[in-house]
């Protein structure tokens, strides 16, 4: 006999601020992906008018949309008003809010459906300053629980029954092997921004140059919302004449087969959290030289990878470059730890219990 379950499935709403490409947004991704669904219906609304990642959310069958808002009084309150009546017409049970410019819209839901449970994962180990922090900490009493990846970033603006959930990736992505490019390939990949520091990569290649090394550094990710910077670091390369050096591919659809081409990945940011792009790095067996940043140090250490100041970074570099066997060594160690502990699916079901302890 076969047995019926009479259980209505969860609805989950995810809140987040758009979609450019980026280490939150493919975490989202890939936990609407991997919930249940015999038991969750998630979807997904992004506030801004950003959408890089639109058409692969939708492709994959996810119910996703953008509301295009502006920074304008009447642009919130449109915003607030639309999000007010998805809630009520799709009976949302439970609103996953991402990022800070989620926390104004999650206060006033919660004010207005006092039923809705509500879940705040901010990404980050540094949200952006005082005032992000004060939003954190206001909007405090309307969540129902918060969502870290380590066990260092719980302080006094998160609740006390906050659940650490590791960030996870889809390993199967990037288990195929690669033939590598010519000539040495280091790889950076993220939102071109100020805190990722893609500019100080340039100083690596001037000192790598300077030593007669064959080498390319690939700098991937961009945006609208960070053109200047982008030129800035584009017409520096050009004043400096490291154009056979430094590349600025933009955005990019394929980072598996980037991170399986490449021969090393370099992040010498001045902020993180827990990128997602060191997991995929990882499931690449893809060597990794990190700044000791955010949550970073937790995955990241001498037996697995490159942990190195800004100070001794570009020598860093230096040392995988002439030391290769010993830099994929150090990899596979790494490829084995994800496996084990960062897999989206032990990502996913950490969150369906966190969901169902709510209800």
């Amino acid at each position: 006999m076969v047995e019926i379950s009479l259980m209505k499935k969860i609805n989950i709403l995810n809140l987040t601020t758009s979609f450019v490409i980026g280490g939150a947004e493919k975490v989202i991704l890939d936990l609407i992906l991997c919930l249940d669904k015999d038991k969750f219906n998630p979807s997904i609304i992004a506030l801004s008018e950003h959408d890089d990642m639109l058409e692969e959310y939708v492709s994959q069958g996810v119910k996703a949309q953008k509301l295009d808002m502006k920074k304008s009084p009447k642009d919130f309150v449109r915003v607030y008003q639309y999000i007010s009546h998805y809630i009520t017409e799709n009976r949302i049970d439970i609103l996953h809010a991402h990022l800070t410019h989620t926390l104004p819209f999650l206060t006033l839901l919660k004010i207005r459906h006092p039923k809705l449970k509500i879940v705040f994962t901010s990404h980050n180990t540094n949200v952006g300053g005082k005032h992000r922090e004060l939003m954190i900490w206001l909007s405090k009493p309307f969540r129902d629980a918060d969502v870290v990846f380590s066990k260092e970033m719980i302080n006094k603006l998160y609740k006390k029954n906050t659940r650490v959930i590791i960030n996870g990736v889809n390993i199967d992505k990037f288990k195929s092997k690669a033939v590598k490019n010519t000539p040495f390939t280091f790889l950076n990949i993220g939102s071109v921004r100020e805190k990722k520091n893609q500019i100080f990569l340039l100083e690596c290649a001037k000192y790598l140059k300077s030593k007669g090394y064959k080498f390319v550094i690939d700098i991937v990710g961009g945006g609208v919302e960070n053109q200047t910077l982008i030129d800035k670091i584009s017409n520096l390369i050009e004043e400096e004449k490291l154009g056979n050096y430094v590349r600025m591919l933009g955005l990019r659809n394929d980072i598996p087969d980037l991170l399986k081409t490449a021969h090393c990945l370099v992040l010498p940011s001045h902020h993180e959290g827990l990128p997602i792009v060191l997991l995929e790095a990882g499931a690449a067996k893809l060597p990794v030289i990190s700044t000791p940043v955010g949550a970073i140090p937790d995955l990241i250490d001498s037996t697995n990878g490159y942990l190195s100041s800004l100070k001794t970074f570009c020598q860093t570099m230096e040392v995988v470059y002439n030391n290769y066997e010993e830099a994929e060594e150090k990899s596979f160690q790494l490829a084995q730890k994800i496996d084990e502990k960062y897999s989206i699916k032990s990502m996913a079901k950490a969150h369906e219990d966190l969901y169902l302890s709510l209800l």
